[in-house]
C-alpha cells in the first residue's frame, strides 16, 4: 500500500483514527495493527503523518486489551525502522514507553515484556550516549530479573538487549555501566551452559559485546576468540582458563561474585546450580593463597556441601569437584 497507494494513506489513516476508540476490541487491534506496520515505512514522514499516528499510538499504551498495548509498542519501536532519523527527536517518549512495556504486569504470554524489549533494541541504535545516560542504570535493573525468567525467549531476548547497551558503556557512563557488567557477569558466564541453546547465543553475544567496556585485555580477548554464537565451547576448560584472568584483573569484585554465585546454588535449573558449583571451584583452585582473604571461604564451603545433596547428579559431581580444592587453603 505504501508503494502504490501513498497518497491516499493520510486519508486511509484519518478515517481509521476514530476507530481506535471503538468499544470492539477487534477494531482497535486491526487499526493498531495497521498504524503499527504503517511506522516501518518511511512514507509516514514524507507525508508528515509521523506526529498524528505517533499520537494515536500512545494513546493505546494504556488500553484495556494486552493485544493493543503490545501492537502500540511494535509501532513505537518500528519508528526506528521507517523513521530512524526522528527517534532523536522523540527519543524521550520512546524509551519511557519500552521501559514501561518492560514493567507490564497484566501480561500473561509476556508477549508486551517481549516487544518492550525487542523494541528498546531498536531504538538503542538510533540514539546517544547523552539521550540515554539519565535512565542507563534503570534500563539495566530492569533487564537483569529477566536474566532467570522460566521462558527461553524472554531470557534470550533480555541477554540481547543487555549486549546492544554496550553502545553507552563510554563517556560519562562508562564507570556507571562497568558496574553493571560486573553485577551480570556471573548470570551471563553460568547462562552459556544454559539448557536452551539460543540462550547460549545471546549470552555470548552480550559479553563479546560488553567486554571491551571493562577494560581487561585479557578478558576481551578471551570472549572475542570463544564466544562466537554458531560454534561450540568447551565450558569447563574456558571457565577454568576466565577464572584465572578474572582474579587478575578483577579482585577486588571477586567476592562480589563469588556471593552472586552463592545465589545460583538455589536455582531451578539443575545446569545453572552444577555451573555455579563448577565456577566456584574453579575460582578456588586458582585464588593464589595470599589473596585467600578476599573471599569468604568458610561461606563458600559450607554451602558447597549444601550441594553434596542436592537431587541431580551432576550438580553432587560438580559440589565435590569444587570441595576437593580447598585442600590448598
Amino acid at each position: 500500500m505504501t508503494k502504490f497507494a501513498g497518497p491516499r494513506i493520510p486519508g486511509i489513516v484519518e478515517t481509521l483514527n476514530p476507530l481506535l476508540s471503538s468499544i470492539y476490541e477487534n477494531q482497535r487491534i486491526t487499526v493498531i495493527a495497521f498504524f503499527a506496520e504503517l511506522l516501518s515505512n518511511h512514507v509516514v514522514s514524507e507525508l508528515m503523518l509521523l506526529d498524528v499516528v505517533l499520537h494515536s499510538i500512545m494513546g493505546k499504551l494504556v488500553d484495556s486489551s494486552c493485544t493493543v498495548r503490545m501492537l502500540a509498542i511494535r509501532g513505537l519501536g518500528n519508528i526506528a525502522i521507517g523513521s530512524p532519523e526522528k527517534v532523536k527527536k522523540y527519543s524521550t517518549k520512546l524509551l519511557a514507553a519500552m521501559t514501561s512495556g518492560m514493567d507490564e504486569k497484566e501480561d500473561p504470554n509476556d508477549l508486551i515484556t517481549l516487544e518492550a524489549m525487542s523494541g528498546l533494541s531498536k531504538i538503542l541504535l538510533k540514539v546517544e550516549e547523552r539521550d540515554i545516560r539519565d535512565i542507563l542504570i534503570h534500563i539495566s535493573l530492569r533487564i537483569r530479573p529477566f536474566f532467570e525468567n522460566e521462558k527461553e525467549r524472554i531470557r534470550t531476548s533480555a541477554f540481547t538487549l543487555f549486549g546492544n547497551l554496550s553502545r553507552f558503556g563510554h563517556g560519562e557512563s562508562k564507570e556507571i555501566f562497568q558496574d553493571q557488567i560486573h553485577n551480570a557477569m556471573i548470570s551471563l558466564l553460568l547462562h552459556l551452559n544454559d539448557p536452551n541453546a539460543d540462550v547460549i547465543k545471546a549470552c555470548k553475544f552480550a559479553l563479546r559485546m560488553n567486554a571491551p567496556v571493562l577494560g581487561s585485555e585479557l578478558v576481551t580477548e578471551m570472549f572475542q576468540r570463544h564466544l562466537h554464537e554458531d560454534k561450540g565451547l568447551h565450558y569447563g576448560e574456558f571457565m577454568n582458563d576466565l577464572s584465572k584472568h578474572l582474579i587478575k584483573d578483577f579482585l577486588d569484585k571477586l567476592n562480589c561474585y563469588i556471593v552472586t554465585t552463592l545465589s545460583f546454588f538455589k536455582s531451578s535449573w539443575a545446569e545453572i546450580r552444577g555451573n555455579a558449583a563448577m565456577f566456584a571451584g574453579f575460582i578456588i583452585a586458582n585464588l593464589p593463597e595470599e589473596n585467600s582473604s578476599c573471599v569468604d571461604l568458610e561461606r563458600l564451603c559450607i554451602s558447597l556441601a549444601v550441594l553434596l545433596k542436592d537431587p541431580v547428579p551432576f550438580v553432587r559431581m560438580k559440589a565435590a569437584e569444587a570441595l576437593g580444592y580447598f585442600y590448598r587453603f
